[in-house]
């Protein structure tokens, strides 16, 4: 299988953190792309969404959403699954698109503020993003808190997008969060306890 990837995406790292976690490393050919806006990107070349990630199976077929890919690679998986029990299962899930609901309002702003003059932002919309990450982030220590240190997909893609806020607080601001400090010392922790998640870390 290949998995194209870039090194700053908390997408791809969701996927590759899910890669180490099941050690399915000698089964899965990572590719870096060189940017996931790049249109001369060698993943753009074979993949119609030019999004990342991106895992090709050994049939050739292309599974392209993240949380696909992830739940995917768990399946192939022979530790125990990340997506927990029956009992369990909803409120990791839902931990899990929480997080992914905050990067993609953050994400969906990342291009203008990295390409067009700030002269040309749109800072009503920007403001908007910022306050819903705000509330969003409240209810994110909230569901964190049921699962301490457990890692599942929920926690594994909570520190995702805690580390990618913080890495890009250039663009999001996220160190004028309230609840950061707290939401930080608790991905700080992770990292040390998982490798899939201290060997991925953004870069």
């Amino acid at each position: 299988m290949k998995l194209w990837y870039s090194n700053s995406s908390p997408y791809a790292r969701k996927a590759r953190a899910v890669v180490q976690y099941h050690q399915l490393q000698d089964h899965v050919e990572l590719l870096l792309a060189t940017s996931g806006l790049d249109k001369n990107s060698p993943h753009n070349l074979d993949n119609p969404l030019g999004r990342l990630p991106a895992l090709q199976r050994e049939n050739g077929e292309w599974l392209y959403n993240s949380s696909l890919i992830a739940e995917y690679l768990d399946h192939l998986g022979t530790q125990p699954s990340l997506y927990g029990n029956s009992e369990t299962r909803w409120e990791i899930l839902r931990l899990h698109y929480l997080a992914d609901g905050i990067l993609e309002n953050e994400i969906s702003v990342a291009p203008e503020k990295c390409l067009r003059p700030q002269e040309q932002w749109w800072l009503e919309r920007h403001q908007q993003i910022f306050d819903r990450t705000e509330r969003s982030l409240i209810e994110l220590k909230k569901a964190i808190d049921s699962f301490g240190e457990e890692l599942n997909i929920g926690t594994l893609n909570a520190v995702c997008a805690i580390d990618f806020l913080l890495f890009r607080d250039a663009w999001t601001h996220a160190s004028q969060h309230e609840t950061i400090k707290s939401l930080k010392t608790w991905a700080e922790a992770m990292n040390q306890r998982y490798d899939c998640l201290k060997n991925t870390l953004p870069k």
